[in-house]
């Protein structure tokens, strides 16, 4: 069976409860089933515990969650553990297939019945689709830039998989070293973690779907040697792969304009062409799909992670997600197609397109088109530009404002003076020009005379 898995990795401190994020929506309501497996991650800053005693130790980390995105790499491990569990390839599926059909030949044969001779059928990989919120979405690209690096490991192996994963951080550890070694002697210890566990390096990304991602993962060095090399009390670093990974092959991108917190930094994509391994085979490149796109109202708007009767924002990232998810597979089986007609190949067997959904759950739950409530009695709301916005630099946030940051992470260029440090004060972030801005945006402007983004100021016409 051609199968797809779904990953469902929630926001900073997002799990189920009333307020919630598009990605416990898309979850709730997305078919589970033979043909679509989903799994659903819980947000860093969570709190899980299961005893009063543990309370308090859970409150700090929860706090450090919310904060800095400690136990994110947990949640990939997590996810990673369940799609090497899940995920079946083509070449496995024909596998089992051939044993199945040695199995009955000999049976066959042994009561003396003529064997069938089955023709083979057409094998295609499960595909895998990860959709995040804020750092979940972080989690999400870590978890796609952990396979790309090193791969998926079979599951009698899986308890090598937190050793591999340090290795794997270890790459960026120190960004300035690791732009000057060559990539034989930065990546030696994965390939040798390669050769003795021999995981499946052919397993690509299907869609990435990312509601506004933030990263803040601290590094533990000391003190003096962030001083020295980033001019910061507290060093920040990324994973390998999380900017830039050609093993993924859509890339949608909902993104905040209003967002203040100089904690939750966008993340941007950097588009590449797709190859359905890491090893760059001219014969096998593709496009890459990818569209990074700004919609009005801050960060837990446009995540969803609002009162269900607030939330036409997030209505309107969702559906732009699911949509636009499914007119990219669209785009990429028929260049797929094509390519294979080229080369002589027959074409694909026809799939599912995008996420799918229960029945009249799109209707009902993201298009507010049905007069059903949820178990609070409030209407389900549709998609609106114009529906209240939620600020998000409450008076707890305002510390991280007030501390000195280095200029070298700052992205609001005609800003405040400062030599070597600077204070964010709630800067806004940069709107890249190149960047789509959703027109819902433009109409919100120039319906609402208080609504002023410093970010798009001078932006009429929109690129498409």
């Amino acid at each position: 069976m051609d199968r797809q898995i779904v990953i469902c990795m929630d926001g900073t401190g997002n799990e189920i409860r009333r307020k919630a994020s598009n990605v416990l929506k898309i979850y709730r309501h997305l078919k589970k089933d033979d043909a679509q497996i989903v799994h659903y991650v819980p947000g860093v800053g969570t709190r899980d515990g299961q005893t009063l005693i543990g309370d308090t130790w859970q409150r700090l980390k929860s706090l450090a969650g919310l904060g800095f995105g400690l136990g994110l790499e947990d949640d990939v491990l997590d996810a990673y553990r369940f799609l090497s569990r899940c995920y079946r390839s083509a070449e496995a599926k024909r596998r089992d297939w051939q044993l199945d059909q040695d199995r009955d030949a000999r049976l066959r044969r042994g009561i003396g019945v003529a064997e069938a001779g089955d023709a083979p059928p057409v094998f295609l990989d499960d595909r895998i689709y990860l959709v995040g919120f804020s750092r979940g979405a972080y989690a999400a690209r870590v978890l796609a830039g952990f396979i790309h690096n090193f791969g998926l490991l079979p599951p009698d192996r899986l308890h090598m998989a937190a050793q591999v994963f340090r290795a794997y951080r270890r790459l960026t550890e120190d960004p300035q070293v690791a732009r000057t070694r060559p990539p034989a002697e930065l990546y030696a210890e994965m390939r040798l973690y390669g050769r003795v566990l021999d995981p499946d390096v052919s397993v690509s990304i299907r869609a990435l779907g990312l509601f506004d991602t933030v990263s803040s993962m601290i590094r533990f060095h000391p003190v003096w040697r962030n001083l020295a090399r980033y001019r910061s009390l507290i060093g920040f670093g990324r994973h390998a792969g999380v900017s830039y990974n050609t093993s993924v092959r859509i890339v949608r991108h909902a993104m905040s304009v209003d967002e203040r917190r100089s904690m939750f930094r966008s993340e941007h994509w950097v588009p590449s062409d797709f190859y359905p391994t890491r090893f760059r085979n001219s014969r096998l490149k593709r496009l890459q799909y990818c569209e990074q796109r700004w919609f009005p109202g801050y960060h837990a708007d446009i995540g969803g992670a609002v009162r269900e009767q607030d939330s036409g924002i997030g209505k309107l990232t969702a559906l732009w997600m699911l949509d636009g998810i499914a007119a990219d597979e669209a785009a990429a089986e028929a260049e797929d197609n094509r390519l294979r007609a080229d080369a002589g190949d027959p074409a694909l067997p026809r799939r599912p397109l995008g996420l799918a959904l229960k029945r009249g759950a799109r209707a009902r739950y993201f298009e507010g088109a049905t007069d059903s409530t949820d178990v609070f009695g409030k209407p389900y709301a549709g998609p609106d530009g114009l529906a209240p916005l939620h600020p998000s630099l409450t008076p707890g946030w305002w510390i991280f404002e007030i501390i000195p940051k280095s200029l070298k992470r700052r992205e609001w260029k005609p800003g405040r003076p400062g030599l070597v440090w600077y204070f964010p004060l709630g800067e806004p972030r940069l709107v890249p020009h190149d960047h789509i801005v959703d027109p819902t945006v433009i109409v919100r402007r120039d319906a609402m005379p208080l609504y002023r983004p410093p970010n798009i100021s001078g932006r009429d016409t929109l690129p498409e």
